[in-house]
């Protein structure tokens, strides 16, 4: 299958202090990519990295594959003492946690900036 930018995620990650920063682009919708960066995430949290940001600027939609993956690093995160923050949302991903609720649920900042800040 060709990569199709409004069905597939690319992903990178930044550290900065002790805070480990994910830029997550495309969509979050179950493909493979999705499933690594869970993977790799769960990884790194079990290696003793606790604190996580995850800049959402350049995701273009989020189904309830990706919600799911957003929730069980997120508890997860959070049962190993950490902090998951998910910063710079766009509209549509805003609207969706707010309309399941999610939003009373994640930490979510304006930018990354705000979340690093968040750190200190």
């Amino acid at each position: 299958m060709a990569f199709n930018p409004d069905l597939n995620m690319t992903y990178s990650q930044e550290q900065q202090g002790n805070v480990l920063i994910f830029r997550l682009e495309g969509s979050l919708m179950g493909d493979t990519t999705q499933q690594q960066f869970k993977e790799t995430l769960l990884r790194l949290l079990e290696a003793g990295q606790k604190n996580f940001i995850l800049d959402m600027s350049a995701v273009r939609n989020v189904n309830s594959s990706g919600l799911g993956s957003l929730i069980t690093l997120f508890s997860r995160t959070r049962s190993a003492g950490g902090e998951f923050i998910l910063a710079s949302l766009p509209a549509n991903v805003r609207n969706l946690l707010h309309i399941t609720r999610l939003d009373t649920v994640f930490t979510i900042k304006e930018s990354v900036a705000e979340a690093l800040q968040s750190f200190q």
